[in-house]
């Protein structure tokens, strides 16, 4: 965490330094959090930064939370629902009193069911409206969330449990059953993948060889482009069952936390994703271009615009390559009302869930 950063000091339950709501919208959170405390005596603070500055959601959160003491001394019954609009990630930070009753488990199911589908539509108002609905809901009636909370862990739980309790054997059995079922499509997933790289390599060696020409690499290069991505799924979705069914058969647990710890990695995201498909579509396979370009010496580097050789594109691209070797507005920051906050000296002791959109 660096000395630099500047943490918001909150004078309203809704802090909208981000300007992602409307003045109306700021107002109207504000009124239904105020009159929440002045009912119950708990807080919930909502803030929008622009940026996280170099820390993770989970420092920043925490930080936030603390020098604003969110929720009563000695009650410590504060909860925070922080957005970094830059950054594209948000977080609920639940203090020490309200950790029994907001758990972890609802914490995420919050932010994954309400309010990350409303932030990728770009409707953070209502993400945050329902969330917070959501969340008086749960404090005014904790049967409510224990139920709920019971309900949604209740399958999973069982399911750990008959898996916990089988017979070694038998557990060894389905697990070979599983992973042979799985295997199948991961085999044929990375033999399609495998013969298309191969192909999309011997491409980049042909264009930069002049073998291909400029004018038939973008053809051939979309019909192999379409066959690795459509190989993917096939070897991922798998790995990810795979991955799963191991936690619940090996570690006993349920698929909820171990999907929590795979996207707390942040490997779940657009960016990540986008990064991955570039170095398996263009950077390696370019890179094993330019080393693959030796017979005897090294294939001199050089282009072809319009012609290409016909052996070539014949024997590396007999399907794909010879028919193509033919040819919100500005938004209102928010206002001073009567609505102002005022932390209570309440602490949080790093309870409760992260998110990305």
């Amino acid at each position: 965490m660096t000395a630099q950063t500047d943490y918001p000091v909150l004078t309203e339950f809704c802090t909208d330094n981000a300007q992602l709501f409307t003045a109306d919208e700021v107002l109207a959170l504000n009124t239904k959090l105020k009159n929440f405390e002045i009912e119950t005596t708990h807080q919930i603070v909502v803030v929008t930064v622009n940026s996280l500055e170099n820390n993770s959601i989970e420092e920043f959160a925490l930080r936030v939370y603390e020098i604003n003491k969110i929720g009563q001394k000695g009650e410590d019954n504060g909860l925070l629902i922080l957005i970094a609009k830059d950054d594209r990630e948000f977080r609920i930070e639940v203090g020490y009193g309200l950790e029994p009753i907001i758990t972890d488990a609802l914490a995420s199911r919050i932010t994954r069911n309400i309010m990350t589908p409303e932030f990728k539509n770009g409707d953070f108002y209502k993400g945050v409206d329902l969330a917070t609905d959501e969340i008086i809901n749960f404090i005014s009636n904790p049967k409510y969330a224990e139920e709920l909370t019971n309900v949604d862990e209740f399958a999973n739980v069982n399911e750990v449990n008959e898996l916990k309790n089988m017979p070694f054997v038998f557990t060894i059995l389905i697990a070979c059953v599983v992973f042979a079922f799985l295997g199948v499509f991961i085999f044929v997933g990375g033999a399609l993948f495998m013969s298309s790289f191969r192909k999309l390599i011997n491409l980049y060696k042909g264009l930069i060889t002049g073998k291909v020409s400029v004018l038939s690499f973008p053809f051939v290069l979309i019909g192999l482009l379409f066959t690795i991505l459509f190989s993917l799924p096939f070897i991922i979705v798998p790995l990810i069952f795979a991955i799963m069914f191991s936690g619940m058969l090996f570690f006993n647990k349920n698929p909820d936390e171990i999907y929590d710890a795979f996207y707390s990695t942040g490997l779940l995201t657009i960016p990540i994703g986008v990064s991955f498909v570039g170095i398996i579509i263009i950077l390696l396979p370019v890179i094993l271009a330019f080393l693959g370009r030796k017979n005897s010496l090294y294939d001199p580097i050089k282009f072809s615009f319009l012609k290409s050789d016909k052996r070539y594109m014949t024997k590396n691209f007999s399907s794909s390559g010879s028919s193509s070797g033919s040819s919100h507005s500005s938004r209102s920051p928010s206002s001073r009302s009567s609505s102002s906050f005022s932390g209570g000296g309440g602490r949080s002791g790093g309870g409760g869930s992260s998110g990305r959109w």
